[in-house]
């Protein structure tokens, strides 16, 4: 069925064919409503007769419409006329990404633009437990200005915490894909995908890595003759080194990539918002690692049989000293304006950092990271020593209570986790909250209660207490309460904004809008004036720390190389910080090594020859 040009669907006026795929025609169309142009996609009344496909046609609307962010296509309705679906859509004015790298590799600084940009949106979508299994360059649309937008949410999937298994029919990769068996496709699926094993988010991280990995080259990654070599491919071989097909892609961005095309699942990122993050380190460092040389060099005899160089992603906690600063807490303008503040770095060695949280008193720091290549855990380190001590879990701290109680993170599978409570001195954790899409949390004033951010239903809540809604929106974290305990800190990642809301309800007011927030937390100053927070208001610069006054007046508190994410204020002042940036490691391996060893020394080590001893 072919709709013509000037007929009517419903509201809609069909201006002109755009496209068509396995769900359906899709047009060009006029909503005489609102006097807006709109993509219809339309589910001709032949193929409404077919269960599964009407079903995976409303499956797209209600996984669609559940997402609001700027790198996914808005759903604006859905409708029957007479015996006709259709879904009305954001018109993106542009070209899909098969189109726009139909040339070959595109530019790397390209490559990074538009790759953190899908992340970005999947991130969001995989927060709301919604993967969207049939990630591909088609799926991709590129705005005229430069913006990603991800489209076709047709074989989306809301994942559950225990999820069943997942029926998988390749198709080709090509625009004629064939009606009725699209469920994944050839060349761009996962290998649990591929081997119709049961898949989570991070299914669609592997193709996200192959689409990343030929925009970046020109190549597929495991493009065969048949489709049949191509699924063996990807369930048992690897692709090409990226370094070889292209040698100037920098050596951060062929980690990533690898990273996401990891064979298991357990070695890709532990969240797509960390990928998002990792993406957005090396666009904003590209100029130096792209000018950074690596050194090509010749071993003769030596007890070290092989040295390895290679580019990671590195964070450190920072303390923002109080003889610095504690006249900016208390906003003494003054001090503010004359003062510049001090560093003392608290981490050393080469981690992932997550959460970082005070102890009441304020003289230890716990923090969740993954220290040199280890599995993830949860660690204490004191100032006045460079020693972490582990707390044995594989968890995340969240937060702390003025009685010393931590609220941490564990069982985390994707966007699932379990919300827990364990003492400081140490203990078994008690499950409060499991399997649940969750984004962070925080103690009353009182010490008892939790203020916490879950999704649910495809939606993010605030809560306090615990299943009363204060706010519901789309992708919102990181909760902090007020010194005074009656106004509640959050952000809005959709919007860039610095949210506040009482703690027994009421409209949210917004403090600042328009900022990339990273990551971190929104933090009050000790008198509770100013809601601090780190994040970047210009695309591409590097993110600040910022203070904001509840009328809504900002200033610039600190400004240094890398990115910044503010973890917590204490209550003597001190700020803490992580720094993320990008370093060098060096390893080598002897003859009686059984493994490399950690040879790295400073940010940046180039190795040039060994001695003969």
């Amino acid at each position: 069925m072919t709709l013509p040009i000037g007929s009517r669907l419903g509201p809609y006026e069909i201006l002109a064919p755009l496209g068509s795929g396995g769900m359906g025609e899709v047009y060009r169309a006029r909503d005489a409503r609102l006097g807006r142009e709109v993509a219809l996609k339309v589910l001709p009344p032949e193929l409404s007769e077919n269960a599964d496909r009407l079903s995976r046609f409303e499956q797209e609307a209600r996984s669609a419409s559940a997402l609001n962010h700027p790198n996914i296509v808005t759903v604006h309705d859905i409708g029957r006329s007479d015996s006709t679906s259709y879904i009305a859509m954001e018109l993106v004015d542009g070209r899909t990404l098969r189109e726009l790298s139909a040339g070959g590799a595109l530019p790397v600084r390209r490559v990074l633009a538009l790759a953190g940009q899908i992340a970005d949106g999947l991130a969001k979508a995989h927060a709301a437990g919604i993967v969207h299994r049939d990630l591909k360059p088609e799926n991709v649309m590129v705005s005229k200005d430069g913006f990603a937008k991800i489209l076709d949410f047709g074989l989306a999937k809301l994942v559950e915490p225990e999820s069943g298994g997942v029926s998988v029919m390749p198709t080709l990769a090509k625009p004629e894909t064939h009606p009725g068996v699209v469920m994944g496709t050839v060349g761009y699926m996962s290998p649990e995908q591929a081997s119709g094993e049961p898949l989570d988010f991070r299914s669609d991280q592997f193709s996200f890595g192959s689409i990343l990995y030929e925009i970046a080259t020109g190549r597929k990654p495991f493009q065969r003759k048949t489709a049949a070599e191509t699924m063996s491919a990807i369930i048992r071989e690897e692709p090409e080194p990226i370094g070889k097909v292209r040698a100037e892609v920098p050596p951060p961005l062929r980690w990533i990539v690898e990273r996401c095309l990891a064979k298991d699942p357990e070695e890709r990122f532990a969240s797509t918002r960390d990928l998002a993050r990792d993406l957005a380190t090396v666009r904003d460092h590209v100029s130096e690692i792209t000018s950074a040389p690596e050194q090509a060099f010749s071993l003769g005899p030596s007890p070290l049989r092989r040295l390895r160089r290679s580019t990671v992603l590195a964070s450190a906690l920072l303390l923002l000293l109080v003889g610095a600063v504690a006249g900016w807490l208390v906003a003494s303008k003054q001090i503010a304006g004359t003062s510049a503040p001090t560093f003392q770095r608290l981490t050393f060695r080469t981690a992932a950092l997550e959460n970082a949280r005070f102890t009441p008193d304020g003289q230890t720091i716990v923090y969740g990271a993954a220290l040199g290549g280890e599995p993830r855990g949860l660690y204490a380190v004191r100032p006045e020593s460079p020693e972490s001590r582990s707390f044995g879990m594989d968890a995340d701290i969240l937060a702390i209570s003025r009685s010393g109680e931590m609220a941490v993170l564990i069982n985390e599978v994707g966007p699932f986790g379990t919300l827990a409570r364990v003492p400081f001195a140490g203990g078994t954790p008690r499950p409060t909250i499991e399997h649940v899409p969750y984004a962070g949390a925080d103690f009353s004033s009182g010490g008892e209660e939790l203020a916490i951010v879950r999704g649910v239903g495809g939606r993010v809540r605030l809560e306090f207490p615990v299943g009363k809604v204060l706010y519901e929106g789309g992708q919102i974290g990181s909760p902090r309460f007020s010194p005074g305990g009656d106004q509640i800190a959050f952000f809005d990642y959709d919007s860039g904004s610095v949210m506040v809301v009482g703690r027994t309800g009421g409209p949210p007011r917004a403090l600042v809008r328009g900022f990339n927030l990273p990551g971190g937390a929104p933090c009050w100053s000790l008198d509770g004036k100013e809601v601090w927070f780190t994040g970047s208001s210009e695309p591409g610069k590097p993110s600040g720390l910022h203070a904001v006054d509840r009328r809504g007046k900002l200033r610039l508190v600190a400004q240094m190389p890398g990115e910044l994410e503010l973890d917590d204020i204490s209550r003597d002042g001190h700020v803490l910080l992580a720094h993320h940036s990008i370093i060098n490691g060096l390893w080598g391996s002897g003859p009686g090594d059984s493994a490399e060893r950690d040879l790295t020394w400073l940010d940046w080590p180039e190795p040039f020859d060994l001695t003969s001893d």
